[in-house]
């Protein structure tokens, strides 16, 4: 018995639809990729909002998120990143999740947990992880030994060779990585943050990085650049011997129209 997952991340929301970033409405290409995710993959085990979902981090666009989310039958898991207003994703997101019968910052199922992680690094772009956090990744790991563990956070926990966002990675990696490498149930990590698709195997542990329902990075660039790439998301199966079949899936369109704007944020 496997699990399957979504993993939707990155979509930099407005409280108006109408609202552009970079020459495109996050609205209409979040909606876009919901309608072809919930087509492909009506059924799932778990669906993991990743950060950066409202990029002007109001109350209301929480609330338009729940709305536009399709009829899912699974938990939703959230993995807070730099655009997010801890308050409001506490008193308004998580609640309205919770309305629908599904939240959840751990999810035990058959061979598999998966455990989500916040890296909201107060005013920075870059990621930290607190102490209560790694203290309470370093318990759920310690209890579960033997149980297929993928980690779920959005900045990415290893350089992936563009200079600028490695400025603005998990600045504390090294202290997730030394928990990681303690317990050898722990099969991969999933992040967010880099707007690209990512796979490598990192001390024997799979990384994972998923793009944006927005607008796109190019890889490998040292300095801020937009790519000709329409919006996508990840879709995941936790296979019981403990591996992982995963596919990223894109919709058509949603090309930024000045891919020479060279201001990230």
């Amino acid at each position: 018995m496997s699990l399957q997952l979504l993993h939707i991340s990155d979509s930099h929301l407005y409280s108006d639809p109408a609202s552009l970033l970079k020459g495109i409405r996050p609205h209409d290409s979040f909606t876009a990729v919901l309608a072809d995710a919930y087509r492909s993959f009506p059924v799932v085990d778990a669906v993991i909002l990743g950060g950066d979902m409202a990029q002007d981090e109001q109350p209301e666009t929480y609330h338009r998120l729940v709305s536009m989310l399709p009829d899912w039958q699974a938990p939703m898991m959230l993995t807070p990143g730099n655009h997010a207003a801890l308050g409001y994703l506490s008193g308004t997101l998580i609640p309205a999740l919770r309305a629908r019968g599904a939240y959840s910052d751990r999810l035990l199922s058959g061979r598999w947990q998966i455990i989500t992680l916040n890296s909201h690094h107060p005013g920075h772009i870059s990621g930290l992880l607190p102490a209560s956090e790694l203290e309470r990744l370093q318990q759920l790991l310690s209890a579960s030994a033997g149980i297929h563990t993928l980690i779920a956070l959005h900045h990415h926990p290893i350089p992936i060779g563009s200079r600028w966002l490695d400025e603005i990675d998990l600045v504390n990696r090294d202290a997730l990585w030394e928990i990681v490498h303690k317990h050898s149930h722990v099969r991969a990590l999933l992040c967010g943050h880099i707007h690209q698709s990512f796979d490598t195997i990192h001390d024997g542990v799979r990384v994972l990085g998923s793009p944006s329902t927005c607008v796109q990075f190019t890889p490998g660039k040292d300095n801020f650049a937009l790519a000709d790439i329409s919006p996508g998301y990840r879709w995941l199966e936790l296979l019981d011997d403990g591996n992982i079949s995963t596919t990223v899936h894109r919709i058509t369109g949603f090309i930024p129209p000045d891919l020479l704007n060279n201001d990230p944020y």
